[in-house]
């Protein structure tokens, strides 16, 4: 793995955490957050397709349709969990 393609996937996961977050919303702490889980479950789900040796959409050395499940995966999971603890307030 190469220098230029640590970027070039750093950067992949970055417009889908952007993406992300302009669909969803939020303030700046969310873009981080997103951007956070875009880059975990990128690097994961690429490591996850190379151990199990699942090759589909290589872009290079980078297991790229492995890594893009990780990242979507990774993404509204970590949405949904970090919206779980978030309670309504009621209006008396």
């Amino acid at each position: 793995m190469t220098f230029a393609s640590i970027i070039l996937g750093t950067l992949i996961a970055s417009i889908f955490g952007c993406g992300f977050h302009f669909w969803r919303g939020g303030g700046f702490k969310w873009l981080i957050l997103f951007n956070i889980f875009s880059f975990l479950g990128f690097w994961i789900g690429h490591l996850l397709g190379s151990l199990i040796n699942w090759h589909f959409i290589k872009l290079g050395p980078i297991n790229l349709g492995m890594a893009i499940l990780g990242t979507i995966l990774l993404l509204f999971g970590g949405y949904w969990l970090s919206m779980a603890s978030l309670e309504p307030r009621r209006k008396k």
